[in-house]
């Protein structure tokens, strides 16, 4: 064999050698576990006294830090989709609880207001399944590669004034489940508030036995307390069925959960627990006696939840638990329907293989968690997102085999349809009723 002969038989070694080599794993799944209103000055005493196992071995076993929301203008709609695009909310336009129509009056914001990409518009792009519950701010559910059971509206109208709902599936309204196929099954799977017994509330809450006419604002709380924990609990059992039997039985490489009684009863009950920092007068001494621990059960519903879903896990699994802010007592006397208000010290944790161990992280912020959701999923960051990927939160032998990649936008990928207007539903007037009871808008 000459020597062009040598050359060619070697280059054909190599390629047959090339074409040999094992294809290398994909990541490893990722459960994006969000909690509003969720605060480490909360959730650590708790843990210290044993009263959130699961939170305290994600902990011991991942790393944690503080995340910076993005002050105390922006609501919660806003902040939620920053989480899930890595932009601030100018440029995703998701501002607020309620949105401006063609014809200029109020409506409730919609999803396809929406002006860039989420995650899981992302991932669908690139082929990868996905599985989204309760996020806020995504009806109509949008088509993916998976499930989106979508937050129809953070507020419902027929329970009275001043009581809180984050997500819940609505009666009659459509378009609030991807594949739409799903819809009526997991209609039977509601928590209706009116099942939510007194006895449930003293039990999961921590509550004394609750008076047959407890005071009207304390009645109005409790309401709040029922009608939160529905909306988590049907969020819960619908996450349990989608993933014992997902959509075209396949595992969403991730899953993005949204559960909203931390904030709910922290807006309501923060009077309870510290009846000395409550503005607007002296707090019931009885009532503070029967209620004041009503915030640590709702730590304590989640913590149940979060455990499920560790359990349930087969296969390794990476799990970020979050939260949009934190709370504190409320500081503005304007504010006559909280005693409680949000601050911008939120919670981060990271846990499952490639994180680091027991690692205490200096503060983040709420715009990086999208781009480092993508660099853990292999995907590249990018260069239009304000947020980066948290290296810091994985080990460092993992970051030095792993380049971040780069790409300019996944906008054109993602090819959304979006609108200035939001889309009509047949409760919207309903809902600026109750938006206007609670404050949000004149």
């Amino acid at each position: 064999m000459n020597r062009r002969g040598v050359v060619f038989a070697a280059l054909a070694l190599l390629a047959a050698a090339g074409c040999s080599r094992p294809v290398p794993p994909p990541p490893p799944p990722m459960i994006v576990f969000g909690i509003d209103g969720a605060d480490w000055d909360r959730a650590i005493p708790l843990m210290r006294q044993g009263k959130l196992p699961a939170f305290e071995r994600l902990a011991r076993s991942g790393a944690r830090r503080t995340l910076l929301s993005l002050g105390p203008e922006w609501l919660s709609p806003a902040i939620w989709t920053t989480v899930a695009t890595g932009v601030v909310p100018e440029k995703h336009g998701i501002l607020n609880f309620v949105g401006r129509g063609a014809d200029g009056t109020l409506a409730p914001i919609t999803a396809n207001q929406r002006k860039v990409g989420a995650l899981w518009n992302i991932f669908t792009a690139r082929g990868l399944s996905v599985g989204v519950i309760g996020w806020l701010a995504t009806w109509p559910a949008e088509p993916v590669k998976g499930f989106l059971v979508s937050s129809y509206t953070p507020f419902v109208f027929d329970w009275g004034a001043g009581k809180p709902l984050k997500g819940t599936i609505v009666e009659g309204v459509p378009n609030q489940v991807w594949p739409p196929e799903l819809q009526d099954e997991l209609e039977n799977l509601k928590v209706a508030p009116g099942d939510v017994t007194q006895q449930d509330l003293e039990r999961r809450f921590g509550l004394g036995i609750v008076p047959p006419m407890p005071s009207e604002d304390a009645g109005e709380s409790l309401d709040g307390m029922r009608w939160s924990w529905a909306a988590d609990e049907t969020y819960r059992r619908i996450r349990r069925r989608l993933h014992a039997n997902p959509p075209g039985g396949e595992r969403p490489r991730l899953e993005l959960l949204y559960f909203g009684t931390v904030d709910v009863v922290s807006h309501r009950f923060w009077k309870y627990m510290e009846p000395s920092t409550y503005l607007l007068g002296d707090v019931d001494a009885e009532e503070a006696r029967l209620y004041g621990e009503a915030i640590e059960g709702a730590y304590h519903l989640l913590d149940e939840s979060l455990s499920e879903v560790v359990a349930g896990e087969s296969e390794p699994v990476r799990i970020l638990v979050l939260s949009d802010h934190g709370f504190r007592e409320n500081r503005d006397p304007k504010r006559t329907t909280s005693s409680g208000w949000h601050r911008r010290e939120g919670m981060f944790l990271a846990t499952g293989p490639d994180f680091r161990e027991g690692a205490l992280l200096s503060a983040g912020s709420v715009v990086d968690v999208a781009p480092t959701v993508l660099y853990a999923a292999g995907l590249p960051v990018a260069d239009d997102m304000d947020g980066k990927p948290s290296l810091d939160v994985f080990r460092a032998e993992y970051v030095a085999a792993h380049e971040p990649e780069r790409v300019v936008s996944y906008e054109p990928e993602v090819a959304r349809v979006r609108s200035e207007s939001p889309v009509a539903s047949p409760v919207d007037e309903e809902i600026l009723t109750r938006l206007r009871a609670l404050g949000y808008i004149r």
